[in-house]
């Protein structure tokens, strides 16, 4: 009994994709759902291996048994005919040490001329199509991404054929012949939806840049967001000559923050949480005097954030103020240069001149004490000062400084625990002990001195 074979016992589906590592299947993923996240491979090592692009966990049989199946070690090794090893009576088992991190950026290959001729022209379409389109370029202008922006990061639209997804032969993107079940030549599937050209630079010391990738974003269906087959494997990198670089997930929240505050910061999009980065973005980054590392605001993001952090002394976990991504928090009304530029070092806030790809220097003026309305300042009744506010820029100053300090949500947690001194003491205790720290329900634990960097949850909703 192979992976595939226990995976399928449950009822779920999995589609053979690809004859790699002895064939590849896609299916709905046990732990997350879904219709072809989950990956498995039946055929390598042993019984199988399996990886989840969404939760970004992955592992042997072993590891599906135990983390799907709710089986122990041992019931997983007998479940599939292995036996334990035998401990010797009298002798200490031997601690195996962690081994030393091995990880050095890999090199991606640009694709080949042939796609790259034709990604050109999509991209060249798309563009147009997306001027063209009073309904999707406001779209993107309420994500952050005006006309400006839409015409410098050559966004587009493919909006299809009579309403249907584009089709084109793979040989002329340069791509390898694929046969469908009937013998006949499958087509490259480019879908309807948002085009997001990625261009990188064919090497230090020159601004020629080359088109390395194309993702479009589907109004709907999975996946959501389309990579087109030959496409280039980096991380998206914008801005290469910056002093400090925040890094993302999404390539449009990368485009959203470059749009906005590209004249202090550079960003890096890195496709999901797990992903690390290749050769030439290494470079950049280690150049760096300062990174912020905002992936998305939940457990997968900060665990990522603990890597960038091991591995690049200058990176800081900078999470949103308000919802999951930079793209939430512009629409929940925070300003992302503001943001940003409450996360860096003030030398670092002034404008750079460095480096060929800058928004127009807007000058970054020193923070102030906020006004009244911004902010609001009470007393508790052990006689501790709380700042209110909404404003994402004041919380990430006050939470800088080490204040205590609310936003209207947290105010609302709060009056939904019943409001009582004691509950509301517990709530303060956490939030002086670890500024910044976002509540998101209040539970029974109490804190701990672990420490904590400003912008984690300390209680999580049940």
């Amino acid at each position: 009994m192979n992976l595939l074979d226990i995976a399928s016992t449950s009822g779920r589906q999995y589609k053979r994709v690809s004859s790699v590592k002895g064939g590849e299947y896609h299916g709905p993923c046990p732990g997350c759902g879904g219709t072809d996240r989950f990956h498995i491979w039946p055929g390598q090592g042993d019984c199988g291996s399996w990886w989840c692009r969404k939760c970004g966990k992955g592992g042997d049989a072993i590891q599906y048994l135990i983390d799907f199946e709710g089986m122990s070690f041992p019931d997983a090794c007998k479940a599939l005919g292995r036996e334990l090893p035998e401990q010797q009576e009298g002798r200490t088992p031997r601690v195996r040490t962690p081994a030393p991190d091995s990880w050095r950026p890999r090199e991606t290959a640009p694709p080949p001329d042939p796609w790259r001729t034709q990604a050109e022209k999509l991209v060249a379409w798309a563009h147009q199509r997306l001027l063209e389109s009073p309904e999707q370029l406001a779209w993107c202008a309420a994500r952050g991404l005006d006309l400006a922006a839409v015409k410098k990061y050559r966004l587009g639209w493919n909006p299809g054929e009579k309403g249907k997804d584009l089709y084109r032969a793979r040989e002329a993107w340069g791509l390898d012949t694929v046969l469908k079940a009937d013998g006949t030549a499958k087509k490259l599937w480019l879908p309807i939806g948002l085009v997001i050209p990625c261009y990188r630079d064919q090497g230090p010391g020159t601004e020629d840049r080359e088109l390395h990738r194309v993702r479009i974003r589907r109004p709907e269906g999975d996946p959501r967001y389309y990579l087109v087959p030959g496409s280039g494997t980096g991380p998206m990198v914008l801005g290469t000559a910056a002093r400090a670089y925040v890094v993302v997930e999404s390539e449009l929240d990368a485009i959203l923050i470059h749009h906005l505050a590209g004249d202090i910061v550079g960003a890096v999009s890195q496709g999901n949480s797990t992903a690390k980065p290749d050769g030439a973005a290494h470079a950049r980054l280690g150049e760096a005097l300062a990174i912020l590392v905002a992936l998305d605001s939940d457990d997968a993001g900060a665990a990522a954030a603990v890597w960038w952090q091991r591995h690049y002394p200058q990176a800081d976990r900078w999470p949103v103020p308000v919802g999951k991504d930079p793209g939430d928090a512009f629409r929940a009304g925070c300003d992302i240069r503001q943001w940003v530029a409450a996360g860096l070092p003030p030398a670092l806030t002034l404008p750079s001149s460095r480096g060929p790809e800058r928004s127009p220097p807007v000058p970054v003026e020193a923070p102030a004490a906020p006004p009244e309305s911004v902010v609001h300042i009470i007393r508790a009744q052990d006689g501790r000062v709380v700042h209110i506010t909404d404003d994402p820029a004041a919380y990430a100053r006050l939470a800088r400084d080490g204040a205590i300090v609310l936003d209207s949500r947290e105010v609302a947690v709060v009056k939904r625990s019943g409001a009582t001194p004691e509950d509301a003491a517990r709530f303060l205790d956490v939030k002086e002990i670890f500024p910044g720290a976002r509540i998101d329900d209040i539970g029974p634990a109490a804190p701990t001195p672990e420490p904590r960097k400003p912008g984690t949850c300390y209680w999580r909703s049940k």
